[in-house]
């Protein structure tokens, strides 16, 4: 299990292979929600590390308090904010949040697709082993759905066309992510 960052720069490490590629796949509880905070940063600092400049804001201690105070928020039931979206973690074998997944109905008004995979995040460690497919999977099916990608982000975005997705024009920049440009994908 990775330790806790504390900073910016404890979050450089490359995390050790999977000693199985075996995993899980089911509904998040509360208690996952450092799990899903721990992913959800570290995932953001392999994504976008290249992309975003402030590593301590964005990839460091306080960014993990912050994605842990929405995870917590995301998995306490009854949550209005959250209550649509469906939520899928994939467990390794110990049981350890190694990635998640959430979608729900879009959030474009100009939807061309009535299904959104919100996010997708898995443990690097567990890149290529299926587990990303399966999370996908779990929370979109095979349904017509979008998804938005960074647009400098090749891994993503060749991992969403392997799932049939197609970048249908689409642009946003995401002023609050320092101008980051996002492109929405369709299938």
């Amino acid at each position: 299990m990775a330790s806790t960052p504390t900073d910016a720069a404890d979050l450089t490490g490359t995390p050790a292979p999977p000693a199985s590629t075996a995993f899980t796949i089911d509904t998040p509880r509360l208690e996952d929600a450092a799990g899903c905070a721990r992913i959800h940063v570290e995932s953001w600092r392999d994504a976008y590390g290249d992309l975003l400049e402030d590593h301590v804001r964005w990839f460091g201690k306080a960014a993990l308090e912050r994605r842990t105070a929405q995870w917590t928020a995301m998995l306490t039931p009854g949550d209005p904010q959250y209550g649509r979206s469906t939520i899928a973690v994939g467990r390794a074998p110990d049981g350890q949040v190694v990635g998640f997944a959430t979608g729900g109905e879009t959030r474009d008004e100009d939807a061309p697709r009535p299904l959104e995979l919100f996010a997708l995040y898995t443990d690097s460690a567990w890149h290529g082993t299926g587990l990303g497919r399966a999370l996908v999977e779990a929370v979109i099916g095979d349904e017509p759905a979008s998804v938005w990608v960074a647009a400098e982000n090749p891994r993503a975005r060749r991992f969403y066309e392997k799932l049939g997705f197609k970048a249908d024009g689409a642009e946003k920049v995401e002023e609050h992510l320092a101008n980051l440009r996002d492109i929405r994908m369709v299938r």
